[in-house]
């Protein structure tokens, strides 16, 4: 369910038209930097210049951002942190971003490229100024491809997500459902939620002392969100606490940044 087929057939049509663009951008998730690169990006595009976008840096530990800018500029990418929510993205590609871009016959061609849902219609859309892709909040939106201009040089190849054929890592797995680019099953989503609560309470405490003060005495997940489902009144009929909503609500305030900036790994943890 969370490989869609057009994936594959994505990949081919990266492959067919990187010989036609003079740079690829990256966009990935600076929540998970390592996992939102989940595609072989070293088959894909060897020997092609590449300039690394980490978006939604409105919601990720800026600290472990600063570690991933520095990992990825000491392998040769160029790195970029931003918010598309705050952002003049036209006037900041213009100025930081263009004059990196190799111009071959009067004409600069891009490819935007990443994973579902970390953004790429969106960075497409606030470039072009107006709405140039189809933009959504699910996960494998953007199904076909298209190239888009972007003013009398630039043009820019939209492309759906890719992913690796199969996932074997479950960490992977549960950071991208956690960020929003994998469609779950209820028991994926499950053991996503245990990732997150067993990962926070080591690593970011003080955002489960945000939503519970009391947190510290759940002995596991369950009890968690028992006690949160019960604050916010998530009751079913016999008072019984709605342990589905409960769960599902507090997965997407996380992911939200209700609760704090969150990033899920660092350079050392690989």
């Amino acid at each position: 369910m969370w490989y869609p087929g057009h994936i594959e057939k994505a990949k081919k049509i990266i492959k067919n038209n990187l010989s036609i663009v003079n740079a690829v951008i990256e966009i990935l998730d600076a929540r998970a930097p390592y996992a939102s690169r989940a595609y072989e990006e070293e088959q894909l595009f060897r020997n092609k210049n590449r300039i690394i976008v980490l978006n939604k840096y409105d919601l990720c530990d800026k600290k472990k951002t600063k570690e991933w800018e520095n990992y990825y500029k000491a392998n040769g990418n160029e790195v970029f942190s931003l918010s598309l929510k705050n952002l003049n993205l036209r006037e900041f590609f213009l100025k930081k971003i263009d004059p990196l871009i190799p111009e071959k016959f009067n004409e600069k061609r891009i490819m935007i490229v990443g994973i579902p849902n970390v953004g790429k219609s969106t960075f497409i859309n606030r470039l072009k100024g107006k709405k140039a892709a189809a933009v959504g909040n699910e996960p494998g939106i953007t199904r076909g491809i298209q190239w888009i201009n972007i003013g009398e040089k630039l043009r820019v190849l939209d492309t759906p997500g890719v992913l690796y054929p199969k996932l074997y890592n479950k960490n992977i797995v549960n950071k991208l459902i956690l960020i929003g680019s994998l469609k779950s099953e209820d028991h994926e989503l499950e053991e996503a939620f245990n990732y997150a609560f067993n990962f926070l309470r080591i690593e970011y405490p003080e955002i489960l002392s945000k939503v519970l003060l009391n947190w510290e005495g759940c002995k596991n997940s369950y009890e968690f969100i028992e006690l949160f489902s019960l604050k916010r009144n998530f009751i079913k009929k016999g008072g019984i606490f709605d342990y589905e909503r409960g769960r599902n609500i507090f997965l997407k305030e996380l992911s939200d940044g209700k609760y704090g900036c969150i990033t899920y790994e660092t350079p050392s943890d690989f």
